[in-house]
């Protein structure tokens, strides 16, 4: 006979299987269980690689062939980390902290004690930058995510063009993070 969570685990891939994505509420009541019991069992579908938690919720860990990258879920607010706008912190002696974007690498810097690197998708051409070195437009029209939002570019020239159709302000990489300390409101726009 399985054990419960076992059961409990199958039963969640089930109900994922036929809406691709379950709020954490939604389990609790489902399954009639605490908050923490769906969050360990949670925890097993994610080592498993068979579900990837999201802010607020779960959803089924994509396919992946061997030439694709490993879903990455954002340290700071859980969600995956979309190639387009990711920030990644590389730790001395460690494995590195993914991002979903700048505005969460930045709030999980401030957390750090240091870091040996710090590289982000330039949002235009999807290079992967020094963040260090690179521009950013913070509070544009633009919603990926995380607000207030924080888009990075190679030169501060790609951030004026931007800034002209979508507005915000452009911010060094240290302005960036002074203005993401000032700003702590850490709210999500995903669906």
């Amino acid at each position: 006979m399985p054990e419960l969570p076992t059961i409990r685990q199958e039963q969640i891939l089930k109900w994922l299987g036929e809406s691709q994505s379950l709020s954490i509420d939604d389990l609790v009541t489902r399954l009639q269980v605490s908050v923490m019991t769906v969050h360990r069992d949670l925890d097993q579908l994610v080592k498993s690689g068979q579900v990837a938690k999201v802010h607020g919720g779960v959803m089924l860990a994509q396919a992946r062939t061997p030439h694709q990258r490993a879903v990455q879920l954002c340290r700071a607010c859980g969600i995956p980390a979309p190639e387009r706008t990711m920030m990644i912190i590389q730790l001395p002696k460690a494995e590195p902290y993914h991002a979903c974007c700048p505005h969460c690498g930045f709030f999980m810097l401030q957390e750090l004690d240091q870091h040996a690197a710090v590289m982000a998708r330039e949002f235009i051409y999807g290079r992967m930058v020094n963040a260090a070195q690179a521009v950013y437009l913070a509070d544009s029209s633009v919603t990926l995510c995380c607000q207030p939002s924080h888009l990075c570019f190679a030169s501060a020239e790609d951030a004026r063009s931007f800034q002209k159709g979508f507005g915000g302000h452009i911010l060094t990489f240290d302005e960036a993070l002074q203005y993401a300390a000032s700003h702590h409101g850490h709210e999500y726009h995903h669906s």
